[in-house]
């Protein structure tokens, strides 16, 4: 039973993924030394770099600097708010010009040494220690370069802060005097304002006018609706609709308002357009029922008509009225409009003093709070900058330590050039599938044609003898492979219209494809299920029937073609019940010529009427034209496809080569197909087991 792939088991991978892995997994293994070379290409240049890689030293120092400043006479703490100490720490420690002292000093100190060292510095997180780093390549001149630059950026800090003492209290000062001025003039203006407008009364003004606004803009949409109904809906439609309230979602609908105000005007009108209309149904239902029995020209015939026609003149002067009346609500409402027009003009030229007055106040209002709150933040800082002189706020608590050697790397170099060969190959791998159009899985070739696949031959090749693969026989032990030509046969049993195929003919587009052993083992298959089958060999370039069955292969089609004998006379029965054979012949290059004698037909007749199913193996499509020749003479043709081997591409080209010719081609079968690929089991077969 086939496997259905929409069944498959919760946490299985999707046919169309597992597919892909697998085809991925032959391309690694037929490909895997592309792999080995970019792998070793990768580790064999990373393992260069680390070879080439000079020995480097390196050295650490930890600096405390206090976040905090002593208030002499309070005794109190408070935390150091000049200059961003975090930031401007790690600048200094690692900026050029303390970099320069310190080399300088070094070149004092110690002149016999030298080198290149890279300092970095960095914090510890939630704590003022900064730990300044030294990497070089002479461990003595490391370890004394960084103790040499936290010597020198203690100067440069000491000078800096001292600096900053002696000056933040007369700026600070000075910006408060600055502040406290403006402060003034901003509240004498704020006053002034207040004094000189009635903010209450323009703040009460603003909401009325905001308010109003809002109540005649929805009057003129009201108004605006109510127009487009009277000049959108015919007089019928104004009618009926003005017996009915608007409602929608449960609510009045925009314009209801307006809409009942003028049906008000026409209750009566529209009562008698209801009462004439239903009336007029009723004399137009009892007109119908008398048509049935009463002439056109029947007295009472005609009275009904024209009480019929009396109620039309009438719903025609209702109609006249209403278009009257619409036409006269459409004026009143274009002059309602005009007049809120004037009316929202004025009432927003008031909206907008009222706004610009309040809009006014407030912004002189911020302008004054923002002032206040300035002040007050520089008397906080006045009052914290009551610093003694001789603050001990730089503290070294771990000098250099010894230079030590940095490790190169090693495994992270070989794992970057083991995962950079990995990709490089896999890349080149891909590249390679892309250009690779070999067919492997059913799926596969689903995804190309469009031509049904009616059977999946596994790969038997571990059976093949020094003569070759052996046929199917009656107790075969290749359990896969003979039920693989069983599937096929049914395929071809229950297709919709198997009566008719009565002669079939099974190409390739290319040689070595495994046509002429398929061909066979599908005759045996037939003919073990009862059916009177002839094989014929057409071939006439190699074909190896003969061979395969192990029969004299000197007389055959060749002859037949040739008008050297009766076809009847070619037949040789095999070993297998209800098979006959007929093989090549000899070789010939004259193949296309005798193909397209008019004998080939009528054997053809002749061969459908003895047997019950006739077999054609032909020659590969693309290597001769013999195929396409024959072909149309077939009731149906079976394109054989190899899998791994055949490109899609030339594939097509032999399917288009049969469809040119108006060949029937029944389907595709997938030969040495490898068991293991995950949509083996996956056929579909829904077209040709209808009823």
């Amino acid at each position: 039973m086939d496997a259905d792939p929409h069944n498959a088991a919760p946490g299985a991978i999707p046919g169309s993924l597992s597919v892909k892995l697998f085809r991925l997994r032959g391309l690694v293994r037929r490909y895997w030394w592309i792999l080995l070379l970019t792998v070793a290409a990768g580790l064999g240049l990373e393992a260069w770099i680390v070879f080439n890689k000079p020995d480097l030293y390196t050295s650490s120092s930890d600096l405390i600097v206090r976040e905090e400043l002593d208030v002499g006479d309070a005794g109190k703490k408070y935390y150091d708010s000049y200059g961003s100490l975090m930031g401007n720490t790690l600048k200094m420690l690692e900026s050029l010009e303390v970099r320069d002292a310190a080399r300088r000093r070094l070149e004092l100190e110690a002149p016999q040494l030298g080198g290149d060292v890279t300092v970095t510095a960095s914090v510890t997180p939630r704590t003022s220690i900064f730990t300044i780093s030294g990497t070089g390549t002479n461990p003595i001149f490391t370890q004394k370069y960084v103790d040499a630059v936290i010597a020198e950026f203690m100067v440069q800090y000491r000078g800096l802060r001292q600096g900053v003492s002696t000056e933040t209290g007369a700026e600070l000062n000075v910006q408060l005097e600055k502040v406290r001025e403006r402060l003034t003039v901003q509240k004498e203006k704020l006053n002034a304002f207040v004094k000189a407008n009635n903010m209450q009364f323009w703040a009460q003004q603003r909401d009325e006018a905001a308010n109003f606004l809002a109540t005649l803009r929805n009057r003129q949409n009201n108004l605006r609706a109510e127009r487009s109904r009277l000049d959108n809906l015919t007089p019928d439609q104004l009618l009926s609709s003005a017996s009915q309230p608007q409602q929608v979602n449960g609510t009045s609908a925009p314009g209801s308002d307006m809409a009942q105000e003028s049906n008000s005007l026409s209750a009566e009108l529209v009562n008698q357009y209801l009462s004439t209309i239903q009336t007029l149904n009723q004399k137009q239902a009892q007109i119908e029922e008398r048509s049935r029995f009463w002439k056109p020209k029947h007295p009472r015939m005609q009275a009904l008509q024209g009480e019929a026609d009396l109620l039309n003149r009438t719903l025609d002067g209702i109609r006249s009225q209403t278009i009257n009346l619409s036409k006269a609500r459409i004026a009143a409402i274009d002059a309602e409009l005009k007049s809120l027009d004037e009316n929202v003009l004025l009432w927003t030229e008031k909206a907008k003093e009222a706004s610009e007055k309040d809009g006014d106040y407030k912004s002189l209002a911020d302008e004054a709070k923002r002032s206040e709150s300035q002040e007050d933040k520089l008397l906080e800082s006045i009052s914290k900058i009551e610093i003694t002189s001789d603050q001990n706020l730089l503290k070294v608590i771990r000098k250099a330590t010894p230079a030590v050697l940095v490790a190169k790397g090693t495994v992270k170099h070989l794992v970057m050039g083991l995962i950079g060969g990995l990709v490089i190959g896999g890349l080149i791998l891909f590249f390679l599938d892309r250009h690779d159009d070999r067919l492997t899985s059913s799926t596969e070739l689903l995804d190309h044609f469009s031509e049904p696949v009616l059977g999946q031959i596994p790969d038997v090749r571990s059976s093949r003898t020094a003569h070759g693969l052996p046929l199917l026989d009656t107790e075969d032990e290749r359990y896969t492979y003979a039920e693989a030509f069983r599937s096929l046969r049914s395929s071809l049993i229950f297709m919709p219209n198997q009566a008719d195929l009565k002669a079939l003919l099974i190409t390739s587009a290319i040689p070595n494809e495994g046509k002429s052993t398929l061909a066979s083992n599908l005759a045996i298959t037939m003919a073990n299920g009862g059916a009177r089958v002839l094989l014929v060999d057409a071939d006439l370039r190699r074909g190896d029937i003969a061979t395969l069955f192990d029969i004299d292969g000197q007389r055959g089609l060749c002859n037949i073609l040739r008008g050297e004998m009766p076809w009847r006379e070619t037949i040789i029965e095999s070993r297998f019940k209800n098979l006959s054979i007929i093989p090549r012949g000899p070789v010939t290059n004259q193949s296309g010529e005798l193909l397209l004698r008019p004998i080939v037909e009528t054997m053809l007749e002749e061969m459908k009427a003895a047997y019950d199913l006739v077999i054609f193996n032909s020659a590969p499509i693309l290597a001769t034209d013999d195929t396409p020749t024959l072909s149309p003479h077939f009731d149906g043709v079976l394109m054989v496809i190899r899998a791994q081997f055949t490109s899609a591409k030339l594939t097509l080209n032999a399917l288009g080569a049969l469809y040119q010719r108006q060949v029937n081609v029944l389907g595709l079968i997938l030969n040495c197909v490898d068991t293991e690929t995950p949509d083996y089991y996956y056929y579909r077969y829904p077209k040709y087991y209808a009823a």
